[in-house]
C-alpha cells in the first residue's frame, strides 16, 4: 500500500470534489453553475471552511447523494468530509473547473464538469516520520445532476469519475 494511500487521501479527493457543489442564482444554468464554482474556490484557497460549508448547504438538495468508488454519501457527511479535507491543505494554490457538457430538460439538468487543483499539504516521507509538506495536484471528472427546487438549480447528486491525483508530480491510486 502506498504511503499516500490512506483515509486522509480519501478525505483530500473529496475536497477536490467539493469544488463541484453548486450555489446556484442566476437565470442560465451554466452562469450559475460557473458563479457557484468561482465562489467556492475562492472560500477554499483562502480556507474559509464557514464560508464554504454555508454555501454547499445551500446548493444541496436535501436528498444529495455523493457517490465514489460505489461508496455513497448523504449531503452532511459529504459537508463533514469536506471540512476536514480542508484541514489538512497547507495551501491551495490554484483551483478551477470547466463545464464539458450540460443538459437541461424543464426542472432537470445534467452535466460533465472537469475540476482541476494544485496545492500543497503536509503528510509524512513514510510511516512514522515527521511531517513535510508536499505538492499536490489533481484533475477529475464528475457527473453531476440538478434540480430546480424554489426557483434555483441544486445539485442532487454528484458522482466521481477518473481522478488523476499527484504528490510530488507522482500519481498516486486512490
Amino acid at each position: 500500500m502506498s504511503q499516500y494511500t490512506s483515509p486522509a487521501m480519501k478525505k483530500l479527493a473529496l475536497l477536490f470534489s467539493l469544488i463541484a457543489v453548486v450555489d446556484l442564482a442566476h437565470a442560465d444554468l451554466r452562469s450559475e453553475i460557473m458563479t457557484a464554482r468561482r465562489k467556492q474556490e475562492k472560500a477554499a484557497m483562502a480556507k474559509d471552511l464557514k464560508g464554504v460549508e454555508a454555501a454547499m448547504k445551500e446548493s444541496l438538495t436535501p436528498d444529495f447523494k455523493y457517490v465514489q468508488a460505489g461508496v455513497t454519501q448523504d449531503a452532511k457527511t459529504f459537508i463533514k468530509e469536506f471540512s476536514a479535507s480542508v484541514v489538512m491543505m497547507d495551501k491551495i494554490s490554484s483551483s478551477s473547473s470547466r463545464i464539458i457538457s450540460l443538459k437541461e430538460s424543464g426542472s432537470k439538468a445534467s452535466g460533465e464538469i472537469e475540476l482541476s487543483m494544485t496545492g500543497s499539504m503536509k503528510m509524512p516521507e513514510k510511516k512514522g516520520a515527521a511531517m513535510k509538506s508536499h505538492p499536490i495536484s489533481y484533475v477529475g471528472l464528475f457527473s453531476e445532476e440538478y434540480r430546480k427546487v424554489g426557483g434555483k438549480w441544486k445539485m442532487s447528486k454528484m458522482t466521481a469519475g477518473k481522478q488523476n491525483f499527484m504528490v510530488d508530480g507522482k500519481p498516486v491510486k486512490m
